[in-house]
């Protein structure tokens, strides 16, 4: 698998958060190297004789092994549901029913969901933030260290640590190499969706945030016409009046009065303005 889609040429871009299934995959990586460093700790017969091996020490370890597995088992199934995979497929790869696999994982596909579907708030980029998110799998937008937890830093840890084993020592990313990521339009559609949240979430609507947001939304789609000069996809239809009015949008709200303390009247006298700015350009 390569690595040009989640490591392109250096640029001044930076590269866009890791779709859901990357996240799944991340953490199914995380659950495999989970297994390995447990198997490997008792491999070795040295210590066998010491009186820090209690009676019972080893079936303790082999029962934490069949956890660890099982757990990769029920990410592989949430992982397989990313990719697409019906219950069909799963259920015929384990060796039982459709109905069998549905009722043994479908809880844990739908928890796994249900955070990054339904989240309790929105990063500002738009990704989701939820303390469901499971750990290691969260995102940490525009952190240059990622923090604890998130995706970027599981995937680095996850790169160094294979790096580590023979046969991963000539490739720079064996891990987030292959991990798909968002696209730029992929990234102004989230960045839409967390504006009209915020609308809806709002009792007094924060104007500065939302400008913020889609000023966002105009960068990406900027980022967008630089990635379509240099070969990418070509820009949709409407491009340049979207990226306009996300601009003329941005300025009006932040030109409303009284942004501490503003009506919705005023946020659509906002968006008014927005649309009137961009029928004269």
């Amino acid at each position: 698998m390569t690595e040009t889609n989640s490591h392109p040429d250096p640029s001044p871009d930076p590269p866009h958060p890791f779709t859901p299934a990357a996240l799944a995959r991340l953490l199914l990586s995380d659950t495999y190297r989970d297994v390995v460093d447990t198997a490997l700790n008792r491999i070795g017969t040295k210590d066998d004789s010491s009186e820090t091996i209690a009676p019972g020490d080893f079936v303790r370890e082999a029962a934490e092994l069949i956890r660890l597995a099982e757990s990769a088992q029920r990410r592989a199934v949430i992982y397989e549901r990313e990719r697409g995979a019906s219950w069909e497929e799963i259920g015929e790869a384990l060796g039982i029913s459709r109905q069998s696999a549905h009722t043994k994982f479908a809880e844990h596909v739908k928890a796994w969901r249900e955070p990054l579907d339904k989240p309790e708030r929105l990063h500002p980029d738009g990704t989701p933030d939820d303390k469901q998110i499971p750990y290691g799998a969260r995102y940490a937008p525009g952190s240059a260290a990622p923090a604890n937890g998130s995706a970027e830093k599981t995937a680095r840890l996850l790169d160094q640590w294979l790096r580590r084993h023979d046969g991963w020592a000539d490739r720079e990313h064996p891990v987030s190499g292959g991990l798909p990521r968002h696209s730029t339009i992929e990234m102004v559609l989230l960045v839409h969706h967390a504006a009209h949240r915020m609308r809806m979430d709002q009792l007094v609507p924060d104007l500065q945030t939302e400008a913020d947001l889609w000023d966002l939304s105009a960068d990406l789609q900027e980022r967008m016409l630089r990635e379509s000069e240099c070969g990418g996809d070509p820009l949709p239809k409407g491009f340049h009046q979207s990226l306009a009015s996300d601009r003329a949008r941005a300025k009006a709200l932040r030109a409303a009065p009284d942004r501490d303390n503003v009506a919705w009247d005023q946020v659509l006298n906002a968006h008014h303005a927005a649309a009137q700015q961009e029928g004269a350009e």
